[in-house]
């Protein structure tokens, strides 16, 4: 091979490259940010209107209805959601998750212009914005302690501002305290003693409150603008605002109301551990490292707490950094043991220069990772980058292992160590670049893993991808100009060591030789044990319960607070304040934030919803699901109102439930009825599925006032003055904004009565001028309370409710579900009219595990072409498949031994990477086979074979254990950190990776013995027959 001689003929070039590209990885770490999870974009654009006053089905109707209509002719989408509530309407279009969201973006808001028009005038402009993931914050302080509202304000505003200074973050939003308003409380008895109309405020206010742009006068000699003040930039310029004159007297806005700048009603409060709180979110921006970010923040935060008095406090909430770092560290800390259990165990078999040469490839791999996933790919490290690297750690040495051991080969056969590495990585050339090519061939269908969880999963084959194609190339260009200079030369005196005469070898002869004298009997009983005794044990433990990834610790619980009816903002926040009280204290709970609204998220029936922050598990005695336990039993008595508690799923799940079952129809009555009865059902009959949650709508107690048209027409009256005359009694009308210098954003103006004369009943005192003089409000109006629901939820334009719920333990959940597909179809429950709707975890892990099946089939397709070409036989490469087949035997036997839950995901990725592992001894132990067969054409095939394998004895089991070193720890339940002396037991780090670690570890012992004993047996029976048909023919 011309580039192996290059590579050791020109070695200072080699190093040379070498060397830049450790510089080049060395440098992209450095830079590279971390992240806690994989920085994915959810294919999803929200539109979002705002029309003030309009109530659900007024939004739904004339909001939703032109925007859904619109929005299902987009190319690509698969699926419109939307939520109508008050003044407010909601709608997310979900694309498929490849598809190029920029264009999804310029798609929405094109669609979006063409549609304005059909909108009412009245409402506010579409907002269009992408879904990402980097819209959760990392980051969550809160801010309590304060003497008022106002002085909480300025105090969280001011952290904004400070914050917002910090490189990397985003944005920061403020939640607890309403939006800021100037407000004109206006005296009915001063409006009837001045004669001033409601419709002269909002006239004055509305003509003196607008950008004039003047211009500019050229004289001649100079050119001068002409400005005019026209907006209001103060309350005072509101105060002193004429609204009539009379004669010499002028009437200003302040003689007939006070002006006051103050906040909105509230709709909403942030309780913090016990108190009221105002509760800054902060989002970072894509690239940066999140963990910096949290450093400069803690600083800055510390500084500003300085500056204020000791009882107001500013604390950290939610801290997904935390959570990042400390996987981080761990992951980091089980490399590097990993790496020095690695590098010990082959130095101690190859010797100290031998095994430098080998384990030089491991930094080297690891380097050239970081430089292609952070310059080309623009990656992030987090931790499936970190797995990723971590699995590839034992299989990256293979390539060497077998360089140097065939290098070793020939300096004991007389050449020199030049001449030795040159010879050997052009003899091993094709075994190499084989071995590595059916292991990327298993990792590749990964690559194309469609839907969210491949989104997620996919920086781990990419990950493998990288390492073994810089350890491919430094075993066959980097390994051998080392190794021609610094490898070991035979000295004159050098006695080969006579292997064959060791303990191990001794007995690996004596099974090899039944196994190729008996090779029938041998495959017989591999076959025995494959296919019966461990699939009767693999049913026995776990039947079909798998999960779609693995259940670990929670480190954040969410808590939903539920109840009916019309319920004020303060009342939610009492029934918030009795469910902190019994979660408070309770072991484990390290903070607990509530975020309290009177309306329910998603058109369902939750007043409030937060987190509990789970104590750091290496402290606690407990574990996470002891507390998630402990706090549902807590909260489990509730009178008045429910407690949904649930942990938070890692993964691209995390926001979706094990079970979800979504009912649509046109018919909302309809859908209403079926989701009480099934509801009903599964509390009553299905015990495997707890915490049931629903999206059904609060009905709330609504006032209807309907206008006698023709009396108000008679009357000179229009619908307009009645309006503005009720919005008196409410939230007050508009007159419109301004913006103060210590404003970032435009307040509203707004008239209304003094609190006292908001009700209902005032609409007997409220006049209206008309033909004859003022007329009460009332003779117009009839008013009527009614049912009216709190939001209305639609997806592709059909009404939706949804039920999701979690499974329990000990039951297993495909069983519970299909006992409701039986109930639905027994009783008469589907309707025509009505579609019915699986969907949760459950569905997505089945959809994994359908891929995960289909991407297997295809790996073995890719390495079945790839061996028949380097060995141009159909029956070799058949031989070294049914290793790979042999070898999930030995994933669920570990698994059902180590009594571990599979996953939809860890497992079946496993597997799948698994196959590209274990062809690697396969294809050196035939291709040697091949190569005594062609130089020993005198020798039996029992002796042939028996020869190989005595040969490829050491490496195979080298490659395999340096493979299994690098998760043992994981695999047994352990992680440890040799680089912070730590050793620590079941922490999420392990839980998440500990099916995997199994089913790699037990799969390639399994199929290690099947390679050392059933592959040379296949073999046998291979070509022996060959002979016979050569004979017969």
């Amino acid at each position: 091979m011309g580039i192996v001689s290059t590579a050791v003929n020109k070695f200072r070039t080699t190093l040379l490259i070498m060397l830049f590209c450790i510089i080049a990885g060395v440098l992209g770490r450095a830079a590279m940010p971390i992240a806690s999870n994989p920085n994915i974009s959810f294919p999803w654009v929200n539109v979002s209107v705002f029309l003030e006053g309009a109530s659900p089905e007024d939004m739904a109707r004339l909001v939703a209805k032109p925007i859904e209509n619109r929005m299902l002719r987009l190319e690509g989408q698969e699926e419109i959601f939307s939520v109508n509530s008050q003044s407010f309407t909601f709608v997310r279009i979900k694309y498929d998750v490849d598809y190029d969201i920029d264009q999804a973006i310029l798609d929405v808001e094109r669609a979006v212009s063409e549609i304005r028009n059909q909108l009412p005038p009245e409402a506010e402009d579409p907002r269009v914005q992408e879904f990402a993931d980097n819209d959760q914050p990392i980051l969550v302080y809160s801010v309590y302690g304060f003497a008022n509202l106002r002085s909480g304000f300025f105090v969280a505003k001011e952290i904004q501002e400070r914050l917002e200074k910090i490189p990397g973050i985003l944005e920061i939003s403020i939640d607890g305290v309403p939006e800021e308003l100037l407000e004109v409380e206006v005296s009915k008895p001063k409006l009837e003693t001045l004669g001033v109309t409601l419709a002269q405020i909002g006239s004055a206010v509305r003509s003196n409150n607008v950008l004039i742009p003047a211009g500019f006068q050229d004289t001649g000699s100079g050119k001068f603008a002409v400005e005019i003040p026209s907006v209001f930039e103060s309350r005072e310029d509101v105060y002193n605002l004429p609204i009539k004159s009379s004669g010499s007297k002028v009437v200003t806005l302040g003689d007939v109301a006070e002006i006051k700048r103050t906040f909105k009603d509230p709709s909403s409060f942030s309780r913090v551990n016990g108190y009221d709180a105002i509760t800054l979110s902060i989002k970072k921006r894509t690239g940066f490292n999140e963990l910096d970010i949290a450093k400069q923040v803690e600083k800055e935060i510390e500084l500003i707490t300085a500056e204020y008095p000791d009882n107001l406090m500013i604390t950290p909430g939610l801290d997904t950094t935390q959570f990042a770092g400390d996987m981080v560290d761990e992951l980091q800390g089980n490399i590097i043991t990993a790496v020095v259990l690695v590098m010990v165990l082959v130095v101690a078999t190859l010797g100290l220069r031998n095994g430098m040469i080998v384990g030089i490839a491991i930094p080297f791999s690891f380097l050239v990772t970081f430089g292609v996933l952070y310059y080309f790919l623009g990656y992030e490290f987090n931790f499936l980058v970190m797995f990723g690297m971590l699995l590839g750690l034992g299989m990256l040495i293979d390539g060497g292992i077998v360089i140097v051991e065939y290098a070793d080969k020939l300096i004991d056969e007389g050449q020199s160590r030049k001449e030795a590495y040159q010879n050997s990585a052009q003899r091993m050339f094709t075994p190499v670049v084989a071995s590595v090519l059916t292991t990327l061939a298993a990792f590749t269908p990964l690559m194309v893993w469609p839907g969210m969880s491949g989104k997620f999963m996919r920086y781990l084959p990419i990950t493998v991808f990288v390492v073994l194609l810089a350890s491919l190339a430094y075993a066959l260009l980097f390994a051998p100009a080392i190794g021609s200079l610094f490898g070991r030369q035979k000295k004159l005196n050098d006695q080969k060591n006579d292997s064959d005469d060791t303990f191990m070898k001794r007995n690996y002869r004596k099974a090899i030789g039944f196994a190729v004298k008996n090779p029938l009997e041998t495959i017989f009983y591999t076959l025995f044990i494959v296919l019966f005794v461990i699939p009767v044990g693999i049913v026995g433990n776990y039947g079909k319960s798998f999960v779609y990834f693995p259940n670990i610790d929670p480190w954040i619980i969410n808590v939903n607070i539920q109840a009916r009816g019309n319920i004020s903002p303060y009342e939610a926040r009492d029934m918030a304040i009795e469910v902190e009280e019994k979660l408070i204290g309770l072991e484990g709970v390290d903070d607990l934030l509530l975020t309290v609204r009177n309306s329910g998220w998603g058109g369902g029936d939750g007043v409030a919803r937060g987190y509990i922050l789970v104590e750091d598990p290496k402290t606690l005695d407990i574990t996470g699901f002891d507390v998630l336990n402990n706090a549902r039993a807590a909260v489990k008595d509730s009178a008045g109102y429910k407690v949904n508690i649930r942990e938070v799923q890692e993964g691209p799940g995390q926001w979706t439930a094990p079970v979800e079952i979504r009912l649509l129809s046109e018919n909302r009555e309809l859908i209403d009825q079926k989701t009480a009865e099934l509801r009903a059902y599964m509390e009553n009959n299905i015990e495997g599925i707890t915490g049931l949650a629903d999206t059904m709508p609060k009905y709330k107690i609504e006032w209807k006032l309907d206008v006698d048209k023709e009396r108000a027409y008679q009357a000179g009256i229009n619908l307009f003055d009645i309006g503005s005359a009720v919005q008196m009694v409410t939230s007050g009308i508009k007159l419109g904004e301004y913006r103060p210098d210590d404003a970032k954003e435009e307040i509203d103006i707004r008239a209304r009565f003094p609190a006292d004369q908001r009700t209902l009943s005032s609409l007997d005192l409220i006049t209206v001028n008309t033909r004859n003089g003022p007329v009460p409000v009332s003779s117009f109006v009839d008013v009527q309370a009614r049912q009216n629901a709190a939001s209305l939820n639609k997806i592709d334009g059909k009404y939706y409710h949804e039920i999701s719920g979690i499974n329990k333990p000990d039951y297993n959940l495909y069983d519970e579900i299909e006992k409701i597909r039986t109930w639905m179809s027994e009783t008469g429950f589907e309707d025509p009219r009505m579609e019915v709707r699986f969907g949760g975890l459950t569905q997505e892990g089945d959809e994994a595990s359908s891929f995960l099946v289909l991407a297997f089939i295809g790996a073995l397709f890719l390495m079945f072409i790839i061996l028949v070409t380097q060995f141009n036989s159909i029956a070799q490469p058949f031989i070294i498949l049914i290793s790979v087949l042999f070898s999930t035997a030995g994933v669920f036997l570990g698994l059902t031994i180590a009594q571990v839950e599979p996953s939809t995901v860890m497992t079946g990725t496993a597997v799948v990477g698994l196959a590209g592992i274990v062809v690697n001894n396969n294809i050196v132990l035939i291709d040697t086979y091949n190569r005594l067969k062609q130089e020993k054409p005198s020798f039996s095939v029992q002796d042939l074979i028996t020869e190989t394998c005595l040969s490829r004895l050491r490496p195979v089991l080298l490659t395999t254990i340096t493979t299994i070193f690098g998760l043992i720890f994981l695999a047994s339940g352990y992680s440890v950190d040799l680089l912070n002396q730590a050793v620590y037991e079941g922490t999420s780090t392990v839980k998440w990776y500990q099916a995997f670690g199994i089913s790699i570890c037990w799969g390639l012992g399994f199929s290690t013995i099947l390679t050392l004993l059933v592959t040379p047996a296949f073999l046998t029976v291979v070509e022996n027959s060959s002979i016979k048909l050569s004979k017969a023919q």
